[in-house]
């Protein structure tokens, strides 16, 4: 993506605020970068940026900043309602996030994992089993390496492997993974949601752009709507109707055997469907893989 010409604040000076940083300067956008929290534990991050080219504006000095940005890129720990990520919005800049920033760049398949719990798991194992296979993968996002560093090295990839939260997701307008995992549900972050189905809906943003060439890989348990992807469904529960179910100890891939649970030092019927999930998807983008080569 070239920004060359662009004008692009950063919100936030956490490892993922850096790696959008380092992203945008190297597609040729003049960057700011804006954080009001304790300057201290952030001045040699500063200088390093600034020394590549960053403006970098630390504490209450965040917060009068003028707004004469193209757009700005909210980190995945700020919250968008507090007074940093409100100013922009208020003043008509559009607000992306991290996540999205990074998707535009990426030059690979993606695979984004979401759910209550079992994601960051997940996340590891389907990289895990895509780099067992021979393939080139990265785990990244909330797992703790920014997506925003790993789609700067994407080229070299055959797929990003993103862990998401339904924050980021609601910072998303072009996000459209070719594989898209949620690994279960259960009410959670209502400090942030006013009720469970309002944090249902911002999960569901997952596969809003999503298209018939796609996956949806979901809990055979999660009651959801239509999806324009090809959806895949898992589930550990005894007499579950799914793609991938357990018969005993032994993990099923439509009704045939794909993996003994005691074979992996993995236990208890939450990790047999974060393992079923981590499959699933790495079988998907094998689907994916092949038609873009053929």
């Amino acid at each position: 993506m070239d920004y060359t010409g662009r004008h692009v604040a950063v919100l936030g000076l956490g490892r993922s605020g850096e790696a959008a940083t380092r992203l945008l300067l190297e597609s040729g956008a003049s960057v700011t970068v804006l954080d009001s929290g304790d300057p201290a534990p952030r001045r040699a991050v500063a200088e390093t940026l600034s020394s590549r080219g960053a403006r970098v504006v630390l504490g209450n000095d965040a917060l009068r900043c003028a707004q004469d940005f193209d757009f700005a890129v909210l980190s995945p720990g700020i919250d968008p309602v507090v007074p940093l990520a409100r100013r922009p919005v208020e003043a008509g800049v559009p607000l992306l996030g991290e996540i999205e920033l990074a998707y535009r760049s990426c030059q690979c398949p993606v695979i984004a994992i979401t759910g209550t719990n079992g994601k960051t798991t997940t996340t590891g194992l389907t990289a895990a089993l895509l780099n067992a296979a021979g393939l080139r993968a990265e785990a990244c996002g909330n797992i703790g390496v920014p997506f925003s560093e790993v789609a700067a090295r994407s080229s070299s990839l055959d797929a990003a492997v993103v862990e998401v939260s339904s924050f980021q997701l609601e910072t998303t307008d072009t996000f459209r993974p070719q594989v898209a995992v949620w690994t279960n549900f259960s009410a959670n972050h209502l400090d942030r949601y006013p009720d469970v189905e309002a944090y249902f809906t911002a999960k569901l943003h997952l596969f809003d752009r999503q298209t018939a060439d796609d996956f949806a890989v979901v809990n055979a348990r999660l009651d959801l709507p239509a999806l324009r992807a090809q959806r895949v469904r898992f589930s550990a529960a005894p007499d579950a109707v799914a793609d991938f179910t357990m018969k005993g100890d032994v993990m099923m891939h439509q009704r045939e055997p794909l993996l003994a649970m005691s074979e992996t030092r993995l236990r208890g019927p939450h990790n047999a469907e974060n393992l079923m999930a981590a499959f699933a998807a790495a079988i998907c983008l094998g689907g994916t893989l092949c038609r873009r080569q053929s």
